[in-house]
């Protein structure tokens, strides 16, 4: 029996969360799939699972686009195969099924393989990843390889994915330089701004972003991908899926251009940096620069409690910060007198703006939350926790 086409048949896919986001992924996802960029052969089912969000009988080509759209996703997986499984004999058997050749190209090329033994067999895991690499007939690295596999057996199922990303998807290649003293990954400073602007109002319109210690300028630049309702596809870094023989160049062609679209067409809200520091100030001009072609924003070097931007009087103002704390802050300033400070002087901006305006503030810890929200008095405040760089974090969401 001729083996259907991968094109011509429902799959299944794994999407993992910046940590902490699952909720907030599993929304963006089921909005993506209910806004398609166009037509497809089946309706995809979502499931909320205990770290991943499942999509499953997704046409291929929506499976892609989905990935291309999505802001506060760490990796989407595609399940090549699932299958039961008993003995080692039939491991390898099963792993011959795989359609390497619609896959893997060029079997020179080093592939990771992440191998996960539990229940059934009590080989160890590397015995699991041998069995891959030579079925693929390619070579197993720690570092570096532009296709990450992943070999589960759980009981006695055997499944197969690949990463459709291979780099994680927040390495969105929109920046010319990526050096920062602050570094917030991509999707969780997506995550940050989708969070709070779901205090946004459907009659409201957001008319400028600002963001102090603005760093590289990652949260201004994701606040305006996700206004404009656009993604990474929206620019120029490459997939692992895009090396597959069995992806159409024509649909990634087509799903990049619509998104890039939308980034590039959208009236942007005015956007607003603010960066003491000389050398990040320079880091942030070149950022902005290949942005978006030919969009100018505001860039105020200075200090930020002494700062006077000039805030719109009518619409909402969006106003984002990922302060100084740690080894940023350096040894001789008080962390929580800088939060209590902070909280003090984004209440004066709300009491003297003709505009409304909402926040949202990063806090290392629960001293620093309290002084923020006790000098705030904003009211309506909300905290959401994440994980970032393996420590427990804060945002606290308000509106004047």
């Amino acid at each position: 029996m001729r083996e259907v086409p991968i094109s011509a048949r429902p799959h299944v896919f794994y999407i993992r969360p910046a940590p902490g986001w699952l909720d907030l992924l599993h929304q963006e996802v089921l909005a993506k799939v209910a806004s398609p960029l166009q037509k497809y052969k089946f309706e995809p089912k979502v499931t909320l699972l205990k770290g991943t969000v499942k999509l499953h009988r997704c046409d291929w080509r929506q499976g892609l686009e989905i990935m291309l759209r999505l802001n506060t996703a760490h990796d989407v997986e595609w399940m090549i195969l699932e299958s039961k499984c008993n003995k080692w004999t039939e491991v390898d058997a099963i792993l011959q099924r795989v359609p390497w050749d619609e896959i893997i190209p060029d079997r020179s090329l080093p592939i990771h393989v992440t191998a996960d033994v539990r229940q059934g067999f009590t080989t160890a895991s590397g015995k699991l990843r041998e069995r891959l690499c030579e079925a693929a007939k390619a070579t197993h690295v720690t570092e570096g390889a532009n296709y990450r596999f992943k070999i589960e057996l759980r009981s006695d199922f055997l499944r197969v994915s690949v990463s459709l990303c291979g780099s994680p998807l927040y390495k969105r290649g929109y920046k010319a330089t990526l050096t920062a003293t602050a570094p917030l990954p991509e999707h969780h400073a997506a995550a940050c701004s989708t969070w709070v602007l779901e205090l946004l109002q459907p009659q409201e319109k957001v008319s400028a972003v600002f963001i102090p210690f603005a760093g590289t300028g990652t949260l201004g630049f994701e606040s305006l991908i996700v206004l404009s309702g656009s993604g990474p596809g929206a620019f120029l870094r490459t997939f692992s899926c895009d090396l597959f023989p069995c992806v159409s160049k024509a649909s990634m062609g087509f799903f990049r251009k619509k998104l890039s679209e939308r980034l590039t067409s959208a009236e942007h809200p005015k956007l607003i940096f603010n960066e003491i520091n000389p050398e990040a100030t320079h880091v942030l001009k070149s950022n902005t620069d290949v942005f978006i072609k030919g969009y100018e924003c505001q860039i105020i070097q200075g200090d930020f409690f002494e700062a006077q931007p000039k805030l719109p009087e009518d619409g909402v103002v969006l106003i984002l910060l990922n302060p100084p704390f740690g080894d940023r802050l350096g040894k001789s300033s008080s962390i929580s007198a800088l939060y209590s400070r902070l909280g003090s002087r984004l209440r004066e901006i709300s009491e003297g703006s003709g505009a409304k305006i909402m926040g949202g503030c990063l806090c290392p810890d629960s001293t620093t939350w309290k002084r923020f929200t006790s000098d705030l008095k904003a009211p309506l405040v909300e905290t959401h926790h994440f994980t970032h760089g393996g420590k427990e974090m804060r945002i606290v969401r308000w509106r004047s």
